[in-house]
């Protein structure tokens, strides 16, 4: 038994967090042939947040928008929705904690939701703000084979990591609902070093040929993709990322979405096809990396 992607959708256009995810969401549903009533956990990944709210939980919004668990019959296993908050790693985690849900009998799909925007909700790039607005959804389930997600590797720094994206209440004055503060001091060549090493493991553990593999991974710099594929003897035409390449910002990506949105690129390009596994990488602030490969399901 394993667990695989049913489906994977983007949303795009809008300004709001929650109401690109929630679209994303009734989507992916839609496109795996299920119901909102048959999902049985859903997973909010997205760390920036509309307005700067506090409480509720972003899932519980989110889940309310996209009509999951609304309604309680006897009988019925209640949706549980909750955030899961780690930055760009943040969808890698979530993948982590459903390999778990998803051992329950009772529980047989989970749907992980991202959404990235400023808090303003403004749909126009904000100063300051290398963030591209934009929501998805990627459905989970278990199913017969050997397809789906290995074990997650992890690799970080040390430290204590500098805060990245923050709301300095000090200073926010009557703007703290739409404002925002983040800083890109990454380092490239330390972002590269622990994705390498997490990358590494995770090929080596799937026992992975790297002219089988296709990178799946964000682009927390312009050029990351293909620095990491070169440092990992993949291919340049086996890399999925996302399209900000055509984004004048040097730093300007999905974030939190970013693998689902390369995911799709690979997909949509055919990539997928020629492949046996794609690598999912993600790296971010910390330094932090983390990698997980997906043995592709044949069709």
């Amino acid at each position: 038994m394993g667990i695989v992607i049913s489906s994977v959708t983007t949303e795009i256009g809008g300004g709001s967090s929650i109401e690109q995810a929630a679209a994303a969401a009734r989507r992916a549903i839609a496109e795996a042939g299920a119901t909102p009533e048959q999902i049985d956990a859903l997973i909010n990944t997205g760390v920036y947040r509309d307005s700067n709210m506090v409480e509720p939980a972003m899932s519980a919004l989110i889940q309310q928008q996209a009509g999951i668990g609304l309604e309680y019959r006897s009988g019925d296993v209640p949706c549980l929705s909750f955030d899961l908050m780690n930055g760009a790693c943040g969808m890698l985690n979530a993948i982590q904690v459903s390999q778990a849900l998803l051992e329950a009998p009772t529980v047989h799909r989970v749907l992980l939701v991202s959404g990235d925007a400023h808090p303003s909700k403004s749909p126009e790039p904000q100063p300051g703000f290398p963030i591209k607005p934009v929501g998805a959804a990627m459905l989970l389930e278990k199913r017969p084979g050997t397809a789906g997600f290995g074990a997650l590797h992890i690799s970080a720094t040390d430290g204590r990591p500098a805060a990245e994206g923050f709301v300095r209440l000090s200073d926010m004055g009557a703007t703290g609902r739409s404002s925002i503060t983040v800083n890109c001091t990454g380092d490239v060549e330390e972002l590269l070093r622990h994705a390498v090493s997490a990358a590494t493991e995770a090929l080596d553990v799937a026992d992975a040929p790297r002219a089988r593999t296709v990178l799946i991974c964000g682009r927390p710099t312009a050029g990351f993709p293909a620095l990491l594929a070169e440092r990992l003897s993949i291919a340049p035409e086996a890399v999925g990322a996302d399209d900000t390449e055509r984004s004048a910002s040097p730093r300007f990506d999905a974030h939190t979405s970013a693998l689902s949105v390369a995911y799709l690129a690979a997909r949509d390009s055919g990539k997928l096809e020629r492949a046996d596994v794609a690598l999912f990488v993600a790296a971010g602030a910390g330094p932090s990396a983390a990698a997980i490969a997906y043995r592709l399901p044949k069709p």
